[in-house]
């Protein structure tokens, strides 16, 4: 017979419950489950079709089947960084193909920032698709767009198509990022479930960093024409392996329990543990969950966790998390690498792309720090340590562009161009534009305004003048003055055009410090967010929860991703850094005054760091009157609790 009583936290137990005091105490055996009810504590005999849950003493052996089960559902996390990370490299050849010119700055923002505003999309409706179909169907369906979306943009003949390839490919990506991790963890036996899930993080990491060595080979094969193509389509081959192994691994046996019976569940849970003892526990767990865990059929998650104070805090906090994470400007960094790497002094797109390789590499290995010492130092002391000294390096690297930016040929004027050359070249067409590039006063300013190049006289040093660039030949002539093709080929003066480029002594300066800036940034602020997100809430408001959290940082990801090259058009390179600097700043002063330590804490205890002090004060008093009338209670049936059930104390 299954009876609630609900009621407001333990005897002096203000930061936990003490299971030892109250079995010492109150003779009863007490487990701390999550629960629906807010601001409540549910004490709940099992029913008696269920044995007490204890759990086995000997940890069991895990099969292959567990590790092959994890690795081949995390192939979503590599995809999801491959897609990510190839866009990168690809670019640097993409503008330079005939069916995709003119390859303005606005078409590149588009076809980088349009797959995580799909993501975000994809991420907000993956929990709610995959609790109604299963995880399974849900992780082959974005495999299946996984393979398609590389096949279009491999195939694309022009920047429309590739953009809807580009879109297919960020769907994707949100439905792995939210399914992956929760059918992982629900296949997962407890001990090892950490272990597993921090492969799916770092295959995206790894994901990135094979998207630059793909690159890296492709980009000798005909790079212009089919390097690229080869580089998004390589995708597919993952990406079909998911696909077809899905075919033959199970459901997550958690889904199939609530949704198709015990008997599938039990079948799965013998292939992950091979042994009764262990099956029969997670079994009993369950339905222990199952049998406390109800909601109020008149009221919807979302609007439970909107009136609950202590939930919308965190919930707040969480989305400041998400939002801050990707507003320090890591996928300007991993988007625009190439760009990035091209604007500090280095030509050739194959060198481009192997110094991306080793910026990736090191945002991988960067990734294996949180790894080691979280739980060691703890969540809030890891998150403030990255988010300070991520700050400091953006505030470097900012400096490192201002420092190229110094360095950079001034800009000629235009009449003592003519002079210099002996030859006057008159400009036509937009006379705005040819006036707006020639005030322009050095090169750095030059590119990196897209509209502009700069024009050079190979025979005369330290001289050079800024003109509109063709928008059909961006990287080949200027649509008027010195470096139009029309003129440079009846001129007895070479000329040298760059759109993207200037000579600099100090090249290796803001490569060093990108490096810097990964470390720092994978060693807290990459990881932590994702890892207060998963405690912060009860487990019934977890996934609503999680999904918005997880939908403010595409968006943000978006806005960044949108947003990157005007901003350098408009505050410099350097400017935009600085600004990425304050912002780091500025969270690191949010997080240091509202973020809590949840190291070794349970769910109860973390949940109540949300409540104010007399909310907490109230639980106290009620929970210890409450199991004081308990211990003399019994049930109607005239069955003595305090001797025959095991009762899960759970927080809301």
């Amino acid at each position: 017979m299954l009876r609630h009583y609900h009621m407001s936290v333990t005897e002096n137990f203000s930061h936990k419950i003490d299971k030892d005091l109250i079995k010492r105490r109150y003779f009863y055996d007490c487990l701390v489950v999550p629960s629906g009810q807010p601001i409540m504590v549910g004490v709940t005999p099992i029913s008696k079709s269920y044995p007490i849950l204890t759990k086995p003493s000997v940890q069991p052996e895990i099969s292959g089947f567990v590790y092959l089960l994890a690795s081949m559902a995390v192939i979503g996390g590599f995809l999801f960084g491959y897609d990510t990370g190839i866009v990168s490299s690809a670019m640097l050849f993409v503008g330079n193909n005939q069916g995709m010119r003119p390859m303005t700055h606005f078409w590149q923002e588009l076809i980088v920032a349009i797959t995580p505003g799909a993501a975000a999309l994809g991420s907000l409706f993956a929990g709610t698709c995959g609790d109604r179909y299963g995880r399974k169907k849900l992780i082959i369906i974005s495999s299946f767009i996984f393979m398609i979306g590389a096949l279009v943009c491999g195939a694309a003949v022009n920047k429309i198509i590739l953009v809807f390839g580009r879109i297919l490919l960020g769907i994707a990506i949100g439905v792995a990022s939210m399914i992956v991790p929760v059918y992982v963890g629900e296949c997962s036996p407890a001990h090892v479930r950490g272990k597993l899930l921090t492969g799916f993080n770092m295959m995206v990491c790894f994901g990135q960093m094979a998207s630059n060595i793909v690159a890296a080979g492709f980009s000798y094969i005909d790079d212009d024409n089919w390097g690229w193509r080869l580089m998004f389509g390589f995708a597919a081959v993952p990406a079909v392996i998911q696909f077809v192994g899905f075919f033959f691994l199970p459901e997550s046996p958690r889904w199939l329990y609530n949704h198709v019976g015990e008997k599938e569940s039990r079948a799965v849970w013998m292939k992950v543990y091979g042994d009764d003892e262990w099956v029969n526990y997670e079994l009993q767990e369950i339905a222990a969950i199952n049998a406390v865990s109800h909601t109020e059929p008149d009221q919807s998650v979302f609007s439970k966790i909107i009136r609950t104070t202590h939930l919308r805090k965190a919930l707040l906090i969480g989305c400041s998390l998400q939002l801050f994470q990707q507003l320090a400007g890591i996928n300007t960094i991993m988007y625009y690498t190439g760009a990035l790497v091209k604007s500090t002094g280095i030509k050739d797109n194959h060198k481009t792309i192997w110094v991306s390789c080793v910026i990736s590499f090191v945002n991988f290995i960067g990734n294996l720090i949180p790894f080691l010492v979280v739980e060691r130092i703890g969540r809030r002391k890891a998150l403030l340590s990255s988010t300070l000294t991520v700050s400091l390096a953006l505030a470097a690297l900012g400096t490192a562009f201002l420092m190229v930016n110094r360095d950079t040929m001034a800009t000629t004027g235009y009449g003592e161009m003519e002079r210099i050359v002996g030859r006057k070249v008159p400009l036509d067409g937009d006379q705005w534009l040819a006036e707006h590039c020639l005030a322009l006063s050095n090169c750095d300013f030059c590119v990196t305004d897209d509209r502009c190049g700069f024009c050079t006289p190979l025979t005369v040093a330290k001289v050079g003048v800024c003109l509109p660039l063709d928008p059909l030949h961006p990287d080949i002539q200027s649509s008027t003055g010195f470096c139009k093709s029309s003129i440079k080929d009846n001129s007895t003066i070479a000329f040298d055009w760059s759109d993207l480029v200037c000579e600099t002594k100090f090249t290796m300066a803001p490569l060093a410090l990108m490096v810097v800036y990964l470390l720092f940034f994978s060693a807290g602020f990459a990881p932590i967010p994702w890892v207060l997100n998963a405690e912060f809430y009860p487990l019934w408001a977890r996934g609503t929860c999680v999904s918005i959290t997880t939908f403010v940082n595409w968006s943000a990801n978006l806005v960044i991703s949108l947003t990157f090259l005007s901003l350098t058009n408009v505050l410099s390179r350097f400017g935009t850094f600085y600004l990425y600097s304050v912002i780091a700043l500025i969270a690191f002063l949010i997080f240091k005054k509202f973020v809590p330590e949840t190291m070794n804490c349970s769910l109860d205890e973390i949940e109540q760091l949300f409540m104010a002090a007399e909310t907490r004060s109230v639980m106290v008093e009620n929970m210890k009157a409450s199991f004081e009338t308990m211990r003399t209670t019994k049930y109607k049936d005239g069955e003595d609790t305090r001797n025959t059930g095991s009762y899960p104390i759970y927080d809301h």
